[in-house]
């Protein structure tokens, strides 16, 4: 799947919620809210990526979010035990 069609994709799943929630579909209205909240974490995401970065600039970056999230991780064990 190309980014296109996957955006095609995402475009026509919205527009089915906003259709469902038109209808008074109370689950789909909880659904856009979690598709908020992804788009949202992808955006912080992706908002480390610039123009000028290549696959191995964005492979080391990712990498070293990894790192910290892992040592995020190990001082919330620390914390709660």
């Amino acid at each position: 799947m190309g980014v296109e069609d996957l955006f095609d994709s995402v475009e026509e799943q919205i527009l089915d919620l906003l259709a469902r929630i038109d209808d008074g579909d109370e689950n789909a209205l909880e659904e856009l809210k979690k598709v908020k909240r992804y788009f949202e974490e992808l955006n912080d995401l992706l908002s480390i990526i610039s123009e000028a970065d290549t696959i191995e600039t964005v492979s080391k970056k990712f990498d070293k979010l990894s790192e910290k999230f892992d040592e995020f991780l190990e001082e919330i064990v620390k914390v709660v035990g």
